[in-house]
């Protein structure tokens, strides 16, 4: 056997090494499940005409089911990018929006460090579920600005003494001024 047919043997073999190791590399069970990015939105004060970005940190809490193979499963944080100063209602509010990695199903804590405070929140993320995470600065929770409540008309309540322009009780005589 020469040196050139010896060399052919191992590249030969180098070659079916590889081969059988990239066969191994294929797609697994769970690469068809959906890779599910909560979207993250957050409206606080300007400090000083300066929106800086804010940094959304998300925590797992309770995961639940499968996930796709690059979902995340442990902390991290998403750089929400902020703009403006805006003028709204008098007060220069910044604004910003951002995609977080892929996340794993099940409840995860969002916690957002505005001029206000902290504030901090839980969502039950699902691929088919509420993916909105939406801070603003002066209102608990996540769920953006509370709907105002619907004022109700008052109910009117009759009098049982009987009032102005109402006929007098049988046997009474009608009230003069």
């Amino acid at each position: 056997m020469s040196i050139v047919s010896g060399a052919r043997a191992g590249i030969a073999a180098a070659a079916f090494a590889a081969l059988v190791a990239l066969a191994g590399c294929g797609g697994s069970a769970n690469d068809a499940l959906p890779l599910i990015r909560a979207n993250v939105k957050v409206k606080t004060v300007s400090m000083g005409g300066v929106c800086d970005t804010v940094p959304v940190r998300i925590t797992p809490k309770e995961l639940r089911g499968e996930a796709n193979k690059y979902a995340n499963n442990r902390m991290m944080v998403t750089e929400v990018p902020m703009t403006g100063p805006t003028d709204e209602n008098g007060a220069p509010m910044c604004n910003g929006n951002a995609e977080t990695l892929p996340l794993a199903p099940g409840v995860w804590e969002f916690s957002a460090p505005l001029r206000s405070g902290t504030y901090k929140c839980e969502r039950d993320i699902q691929a088919d579920g509420d993916l909105l995470v939406d801070f603003v600065d002066g209102y608990d929770g996540c769920s953006g600005v509370p709907p105002e409540p619907v004022e109700e008309m008052p109910v009117m309540e009759e009098s049982a003494e009987g009032g102005d322009g109402e006929e007098p009780a049988e046997g009474e005589a009608p009230a003069q001024e």
